[in-house]
């Protein structure tokens, strides 16, 4: 989660420091009756009974009676037995004892003939044919299908400790809820609610060209630090959290990549068991029972139901237990049943692929700790009114950003309108009406609305106050050499202030340089669906050359922490620019500046300004710039969710994002130099099976023209002891500068592939990671006789930027162990060549264990 999801990671950040309440008892429903022949009286042993849309059932006895005891009734029951038609019947989902008689009529289905080799696991030939007919029964083979879908997103905090229940924050709670408020789950444990949401939106796909839309209708959310609208009906509203297909090879959890039972690589990750046939709706069955070969692996334990006659898959059952590599998951299921589905464009009844029709997803999640806290989130997912195989023209599929105001609704008679059409008795009950007023309960009181303010600051970075948000906290404070003590105060507006202009600025100060800073910025936001803005900035502030926010891509607490210490490469700063951007075809964003902008070094450093001088030539340390730029960025199925005024992006699936950029010096501006300049970016994450997963970052640069050094292209070294990605952590800063390069960047994580198989070692969950980071790069033989070695005024030593060899590139390579405590991660980094040291006498370690931290699962 490195975007700013603040609404969902608020709610982690509380689990820090919340607990649970007292329990009291839920109300019990008992059903039973008797199965028997319809035709001889016979009772049927054995019959399968289970309420209709819900996982709970039983079996009969061998006189054909049951009892069936759940906390939640549907409307109705179904029963079946292998050679008997499927039978249902209406049941009164509010009386607490009822009895219900099935008389079951015999049917004509028989399974389909299964050849099993000798001495071969009689589930592999299920799996085989599962496989061979996923072209046939994979939702993929479809043209187009849209549907209804009701969500409903339950969170709440969960194994409360005796221990915790002592914090002073719990006590408040505990003084200001009631034994009334008290709320306990079906396992008998005792929790603290803070969400319950539920969503009513219309989804559609298209395959070719693949297009997305889904159109959030109504949404009801009440939790604690989530409000009703904006981002946490993009978030908790729709089917975002539950699209998981089986049928692909890897399934897509927490941002790793779990090897699918029915996937194409099924019987390198696990065991099977077939079990027995049974009958799933309208459908016999085989049970396939499946385990993970290690239960380290990120792998599934559950049950796949597959129909006997076109091998489909009707319904699957998946767990993730406590021994997989997986951080913070106590236990993970998925649950979902799909149905066939009839194809639209034909008049006769023609079988289509197959749609989930029902997913639930249900996980614990745990701090670090035997005494953390845990959170238990639970969304429910019921797909209805398919319609298969009738596309829409590719402009319908223009996903709008901006939700509608009137998506927010707490109407009861909407809401028990939807209970009875597309929700069914999976929509909110008494007990989660309940949940809703102890959540309304707590949010009132005062030291929970303390915790949410102080949250919010913690995970956004900013405080809001009204229209204001002040901030951001990681640029507060810092110490260098030049600036001594710096503190710096920031704002942006939000929508409250308004929904087109937004307003940034700042003002720092420094104790040692006693001069104060200053940055503003004013945007004007014409369109959210085509993400149109026209803005004009300016800022006059301390710099670090190559450490700009643009070179080192939006790595703000780098950023932050680039100003600590002694401060080398550091200039004065006077920019202003005026900028326009539009996103006229979804994924494709140009981006025109207009700007000047100055450096002033606080470093000796002098440059020829007539370089074919000589030493004859004068020699000058500023540069004053006047430039403009066209850049296009291409994102290809790259993902937004709107937060108020800025749109935060949650990546491409498997695409890269490519930033292609043209820059032109001008003297016509007022510009001392013209040049032009060329840029290109490429960035990916690529899943790699049982591999793990690969990102990459390849960017190039070329500049034909003569200029001096700070307007080249100053590689990012980082001498620090903080490991930092797509940087050279071996290199120093402005050790080297090109006018020509060429720079790729790659991070491996090989999650447990190797720590997993070691006895003694895998129980700590440690991750493989490695990287290889290279760098060609050249200066042209003008731009090398720019820069001048003679000394300063007083006989200082100028600054010296070194250049590499066109034909030898600088490398590094680097391994190491991540997941350590959960949270850290070691890296040793080995520079490769250029070893002598710098052009500016810094001595040269080509090696050094570096540290980070990051939360992951």
């Amino acid at each position: 989660m490195k975007t700013r999801i603040h609404s969902l990671l608020v709610l982690l950040w509380l689990v820090l420091i919340w607990a649970g309440t007292a329990a009291q008892a839920q109300t019990v429903y008992t059903v039973s009756g008797l199965v028997t022949d319809a035709n001889t009286g016979e009772p049927i042993p054995f019959a399968s009974v289970a309420l209709v849309g819900r996982r709970t059932g039983t079996v009969t006895d061998e006189k054909g009676r049951f009892t069936l005891v759940a906390k939640i009734l549907t409307d109705s029951m179904a029963v079946s037995s292998l050679g008997y038609k499927m039978l249902r019947r209406a049941i009164d989902p509010e009386r607490l004892t009822q009895s219900v008689d099935f008389k079951l009529e015999s049917g004509g289905n028989s399974l389909q003939e299964v050849t099993v080799k000798a001495g071969e696991n009689p589930a592999w030939r299920v799996l085989r044919q599962l496989r061979k007919n996923r072209s046939i029964n994979d939702r993929k083979r479809l043209s187009a299908y849209e549907y209804d879908s009701y969500v409903k997103t339950e969170i709440a905090l969960s194994h409360v400790s005796d221990r915790m229940r002592k914090n002073p924050l719990i006590k408040r709670i505990n003084e200001a809820m009631s034994q009334h408020d008290s709320i306990i789950d079906r396992e008998g444990h005792r929790v603290l609610p803070l969400l319950a949401s539920e969503s009513v939106s219309r989804y559609y796909f298209k395959a070719s060209p693949e297009r997305k839309r889904e159109d959030i209708r109504k949404t009801r959310i009440k939790g604690v630090a989530v409000d009703d609208a904006g981002l946490s009906s993009q978030l908790l509203g729709g089917t975002n959290l539950v699209s998981q297909n089986f049928y692909d090879n890897y399934i897509p959890i927490l941002g790793k990549d779990f090897a699918s039972p029915v996937g194409d690589n099924w019987k390198n990750w696990y065991e099977f068991f077939l079990a027995d046939t049974t009958q799933i709706g309208d459908h016999i069955c085989y049970e396939v029972q499946f385990d993970p070969k290690r239960p380290e692996d990120l792998a599934f334990t559950g049950k796949a139901w597959i129909d006997t006659t076109t091998f489909a898959l009707c319904q699957i059952e998946t767990r993730i237990g406590k021994g997989a590599n997986l951080n913070y998951v106590r236990e993970l299921t998925i649950e979902q049943e799909l149905e066939t589905t009839t194809d639209s464009t034909t008049s006769k009844s023609v079988t289509a692929g197959w749609l989930p029709i029902s997913i639930r997803l249900k996980a614990d999640l745990t701090g670090v700790g035997k005494q953390s806290l845990g959170l238990r989130a639970q969304v429910t997912l019921r797909n209805s009114n398919i319609v298969v195989n009738h596309p829409h023209a590719a402009s319908f599929y223009e996903q709008p950003i901006e939700q509608n105001d009137t998506i927010a609704t707490s109407n009861e008679a909407y809401w028990h309108t939807v209970q009875g059409t597309l929700a069914g008795a999976d929509s909110l009950n008494k007990e989660d009406q309940k949940t809703r007023q102890v959540i309304e309960k707590l949010r009132a009181v005062p030291a929970v609305k303390m915790a949410e303010a102080v949250g919010q600051v913690a995970v956004t970075g900013f405080y809001k106050v009204g229209g204001f948000d002040i901030g951001p906290y990681p640029y507060l404070f810092a110490v260098n050499s030049v600036e001594g003590l710096r503190t710096r105060i920031g704002f942006r507006t939000n929508e409250q202030f308004s929904r087109n202009w937004v307003l940034r600025g700042y003002v720092a100060y420094g104790t040692l340089a006693k001069e104060f800073k200053y940055g503003g910025e004013i945007n004007y936001l014409f369109s959210k669906q085509h993400w149109t803005i026209l803005g004009v900035r300016m800022a006059n502030d301390l710099e670090r050359l190559g450490l700009t926010p643009e070179l080192i891509g939006g790595n703000r607490i780098f950023y932050a922490l680039s100003r600590f210490g002694r401060y080398r490469g550091g200039y004065h700063s006077h920019q202003k620019e005026i900028f326009f951007k539009t996103e006229p075809v979804k994924g494709v964003l140009f981006t025109a500046e207009l700007g000047t902008r100055t450096f002033d070094p606080l470093f000796p450093f002098h440059y020829r300004t007539q370089p074919e001088l000589g030493d004859q030539s004068e020699l000058r340390s500023d540069v004053f710039d006047a430039f403009w730029s066209l850049e296009v960025r291409l994102a290809r199925k790259e993902k937004y969710l709107m937060e108020g005024n800025d749109r935060i992006t949650l990546g491409t699936k498997r695409a890269p994002v490519l930033t292609i950029r043209y820059t032109h010096g001008s003297k016509t501006l007022g510009g001392e130099y013209n040049y032009d300049r060329f840029t290109l970016r490429a960035q990916q994450s690529l899943r790699l099976g049982p591999l793990g997963r690969m990102t990459y970052l390849l960017s190039a640069g070329y500049i034909p023209s003569t200029l001096p050094a700070p307007l080249l292209f100053p590689h990012i070294g980082n001498p620090t002891p903080l490991l930092t990605t797509n940087t050279f952590n071996r290199m120093q800063f402005y050790e080297f500068v090109s006018d020509r390069f060429v720079a790729i960047h790659v991070q491996h994580r090989f999650e447990g592939l190797l720590f997993n198989r070691i006895p003694g070692i895998r129980k700590l969950n440690w991750r493989l990671v490695a990287n290889f980071d290279a760098l060609w790069g050249a200066q042209s033989k003008a731009n090398e006789a720019v820069q001048s070695y003679k000394p300063l005024p007083g006989g200082t030593r100028p600054i010296y930027f070194g250049s590499l060899d066109g034909n030898k590139p600088y490398m590094e390579v680097g391994y190491g162990i991540d997941n350590i405590f959960k949270i850290i991660r070691v890296q040793a980094i080995h520079r490769l060549n250029y070893l002598n040291d710098g052009p500016n006498g810094i001595p040269l370690n080509s090696f050094a264990l570096k540290a980070s931290a990051s939360f992951s699962f």
